[in-house]
């Protein structure tokens, strides 16, 4: 059984603009949460609408919509093999969907209030979620069944990040992220900047935090601090996300209802590389797994999605 005690637990700027992004537009609320599938051939975007809608990442064409919360999707992931969808509501459930047909496979009930963050663990068997309680419950993939279930953070939780051997991240607005098991040890990591809103892995070599107020913090599997990176904007940095094998992160930064960034930051040196430009608040962003796009979701309901080769450097 995994114990959750095991588990204690985001300059120079290029000169070229980049192309015109594609935009995605399927939704009637805002855009909560997006994720690539594990091959990189499909997008899950959640809404505000109590949906999720999937695109076929070659014709970006729409090709599933799952239907079934009564209240805001505010999370998605892919399970390792790519045959399921877990999804947070604020309807205070959990749902598990099969990713081609649609058809809701498991209702995971008994948060203690709005399901803010959703994560597979890395062997498939079991399910992880996040709730405003700042609760954290593993549940069994294959029964629905709850494994464990504790309070792990003082205030609501934000995200939660899961590293390829197993190390699980967790942050909250109580300005904490709590970290463990896989290559790291428990770490309590306190960037003494502001509520944290998102989390991305590199591997486990890296795990990059967003906060409220525009600064995104990196740090190592030792717990120590590699960076500490600011973009223009003062608004909440609602996502992170490493590509091209780790050698860039992207930082989502935006304020209230206002055109956003999303900045591509390298790794190796932590200076600016590009700019992309948002025509709204930018809520979440995806690095594809294997190609030099990014996406990017919105308060004014679109996924905008960027080529962006010309500044990204081969894995």
């Amino acid at each position: 059984m995994l114990r959750l005690s095991a588990f204690l637990l985001c300059c120079a700027t290029a000169s070229a603009a980049p192309p015109e992004p594609t935009v995605l537009k399927a939704h009637d609320g805002w855009v909560s949460a997006i994720a690539f599938s594990p091959d990189g051939a499909r997008l899950a975007v959640a809404s505000a609408d109590k949906t999720v809608s999937v695109w076929d990442t070659a014709t970006w064409k729409e090709t599933l919509r799952l239907k079934g919360h009564t209240d805001y999707v505010s999370a998605v992931a892919w399970s390792p093999d790519g045959k399921q969808l877990l999804t947070g509501s604020f309807d205070h459930t959990a749902k598990l969907w099969d990713a081609k047909t649609g058809a809701e496979l498991l209702a995971l009930k008994g948060h203690k209030g709005v399901v803010m963050a959703v994560t597979f663990f890395p062997d498939g068997k079991n399910l992880c979620t996040a709730d405003v309680s700042g609760r954290l419950t593993l549940w069994d993939r294959g029964t629905g069944e709850k494994v464990q279930s504790e309070p792990f953070h003082k205030s609501w939780a934000n995200a939660l990040a899961v590293g390829p051997g197993g190390t699980v991240a967790m942050a909250s607005s109580d300005n904490v992220v709590r970290t463990g098991g896989g290559a790291w040890r428990a770490h309590t990591l306190e960037p003494k900047a502001a509520e944290i809103r998102s989390l991305s892995f590199e591997q486990e070599k890296l795990l990059a935090a967003g906060t409220r107020y525009g600064l995104t913090k990196v740090w190592n599997a030792k717990g120590e601090e590699v960076a500490s990176l600011k973009g223009k904007h003062t608004g909440d940095v609602w996502g992170v996300a490493f590509g091209a094998g780790g050698k860039v992160l992207a930082v989502a930064d935006g304020d209230w209802n206002k055109p956003s960034d999303v900045v591509l930051w390298d790794t190796a040196t932590w200076k600016e590389k590009a700019r992309l430009k948002h025509t709204n608040e930018v809520l979440c962003v995806a690095f594809h797994p294997t190609k030099p796009l990014v996406a990017a979701g919105a308060w004014d309901k679109t996924v905008r999605v960027w080529d962006v080769s010309e500044f990204v450097p081969a894995k």
